[in-house]
């Protein structure tokens, strides 16, 4: 997150950093996505175990289409933890279109996986 908000100057919206008390979780995902120039999922175990996270991954892929009429707006980060996992169609649609970037397992690749990750940002 500083690398994003400090060196980039870019805005995110967390979860469980800005979500709101007592606004119900449905109005908060919704204002997020649009409010946001892009949409990042990372993509841990917890994720996929998520209830939430149909309910997101469809939101954010309805704001892309219907709103800026492209899935560049959604961007999936991998992590090392689900690489051999089986993936949820939902979210595989996305590896299809080559909208997702994975997480390094070695700090000497990490470079390349923000400059592709700022990449994806600047489309």
């Amino acid at each position: 997150m500083p690398r994003l908000e400090v060196n980039k100057s870019l805005k995110l919206i967390v979860r469980d950093r800005d979500y709101l008390p007592g606004i119900p979780k449905v109005d908060s995902i919704m204002n997020g996505l649009q409010e946001s120039k892009r949409t990042i999922c990372i993509v841990s175990k917890k994720y996929l175990e998520s209830k939430w996270r149909d309910y997101e991954l469809n939101m954010a892929k309805v704001e892309a289409i219907e709103d800026r009429g492209s899935l560049d707006y959604v961007i999936l980060i991998l992590l090392p933890e689900v690489y051999n996992d089986e993936i949820p169609h939902k979210i595989m649609d996305l590896i299809k279109k080559d909208r997702f970037i994975e997480y390094p397992m070695e700090s000497c690749a990490y470079d390349d996986f923000w400059e592709r990750l700022m990449g994806m940002l600047d489309q």
